[in-house]
């Protein structure tokens, strides 16, 4: 009878280099995806006041248009026009279904006619979750 010859086994257990690997990707991602959703809120805009409001559900990542004081419309810093914009909610309401939210950050010296596009847009892509973003009154 042969005895098993001990230095011949390989070594039974997990390779740890992939996990490892998926593990810094991750992190990769919630780094870069955190410093753009950052950025659309740096964007120095005066939000209109309002007396009441429904206070941010954190649970909900709604898409962030901007509306600068000139006007332009800005989605993730970029300057985008109509067309892009419905490109955008589209595709927005095809990857999100029912779930797809806009925001709207609006500068408060801007004229409701230039919101009103990015409403009726929305409203024709489907998306029906739309909220334009306020600040709380002085005093209250």
């Amino acid at each position: 009878m042969q005895i098993p010859n001990q230095g011949n086994r390989r070594s039974v257990g997990a390779n740890m280099t992939p996990m490892i690997d998926v593990v810094f990707l991750l992190i990769i991602f919630f780094l870069v995806s955190s410093h753009l959703a950052r950025q659309e809120n740096r964007l120095p805009l005066e939000l209109p006041v309002a007396s009441t409001f429904d206070p941010v559900d954190p649970d909900k990542a709604p898409l962030t248009i901007s509306v600068d004081p000139q006007a332009r419309w800005l989605v993730s810093g970029d300057v985008v026009d109509l067309s892009s914009v419905r490109a955008i909610l589209s595709d927005l309401k095809a990857n999100q279904g029912a779930d797809a939210a806009i925001r709207i950050r609006t500068d408060g010296a801007v004229e409701y006619k230039q919101v009103e596009p990015l409403l009726r847009e929305a409203a024709l892509a489907g998306i029906t979750d739309a909220a334009i973003a306020v600040r709380e009154e002085a005093g209250l």
